[in-house]
């Protein structure tokens, strides 16, 4: 019943108008950049506040796919007034999700009910917005739906790596993120995303068909430099951790440990040696 109501709220998503190839001058096309553009609506007449444009480059890895898995965009960025938005792009092919976040939560998969824009058709499958050269791409009026969490797949139809996230002592770890990675090393942007651990530590990474992939523990969606008091892999080097998946799979009971990132000089640092000097006392 869920995916039902699903593809009935993505029939709404779809487009309001057809996407206008605008025509440019040669004199333009050597002085302007690639750009993709829109305005995106909650309703006829209520332009999408706190949105967040997600865009995705088919050359990184698969489309987005509503309510199957969760692929990190390869760019985020805030729409502007009235809901509208001009993306600088290099000429390839991408795809578009747009959802509202609330200023206070982090940037990630929707732990609550909020407005999305899915580029896609009736299915959940994501169509491509291509782009030329110097070419201007104008979506025109986007209309959002409200998407809630309890439309994602979960059981069916899906392939995941499943498990908890507990520190050094053993405790759960809440509100972390599971990212996967295509390469042992697990540098740069990953392709998947968990949603957040619950209460419990527990998680589920889908993806979007079998094969290795390389798991990194994180408190952010993007990856990057590591900031001191997160959650990292207690591997060696904090290396990613490698799970096999076959197409349609569920693997189940994988987990992962982690410990707190403390970099020297840092307050939290100082206050675990002071700590140790009192109980030497």
């Amino acid at each position: 019943m869920r995916f039902a109501a699903l593809l009935i709220l993505v029939i709404f998503a779809t487009r309001a108008g057809a996407a206008d190839v605008i025509p440019v001058t040669p004199a333009e096309k050597t002085a302007r950049p690639a750009t993709i553009s829109g305005q995106v609506m909650t309703d006829d007449k209520t332009p999408m506040p706190h949105g967040v444009v997600l865009l995705y480059d088919s050359n990184s890895g698969p489309p987005p796919a509503l309510g199957r898995y969760w692929r990190v965009p390869d760019l985020i960025t805030p729409l502007g007034e009235e809901g509208r938005f001009t993306l600088e792009v290099t000429e390839g092919t991408y795809y578009l999700q747009i959802a509202q976040k609330n200023p206070a939560s982090d940037i990630g998969p929707a732990v609550e009910k909020e407005y999305l824009y899915f580029h896609g058709d009736s299915e959940g499958n994501a169509l491509p917005v291509v782009v030329g050269k110097s070419g201007r791409m104008d979506l025109g009026r986007l209309k959002a739906f409200l998407w809630s969490p309890d439309m994602v797949r979960r059981e069916t139809g899906i392939t995941s790596v499943e498990g908890v996230v507990v520190d050094t002592e053993g405790k759960p770890v809440e509100r972390a993120v599971v990212l996967a990675y295509y390469r042992p090393e697990g540098n740069g942007r990953p392709i998947f995303v968990s949603d957040r651990t619950d209460k419990k530590g527990r998680y589920q990474l889908r993806t979007n068909d079998g094969g290795t992939f390389y798991l990194k523990v994180r408190s952010v969606v993007g990856g990057g430099r590591p900031s001191s008091g997160e959650y990292l892999n207690t591997t060696n080097e904090f290396a990613p951790v490698a799970v096999t998946l076959k197409k349609g799979e569920r693997q189940q009971g994988v987990t992962l440990k982690v410990m707190k990132l403390l970099r020297p000089g840092d307050e939290s640092a100082t206050d675990e040696k002071r700590k140790k000097r009192l109980m030497v006392k």
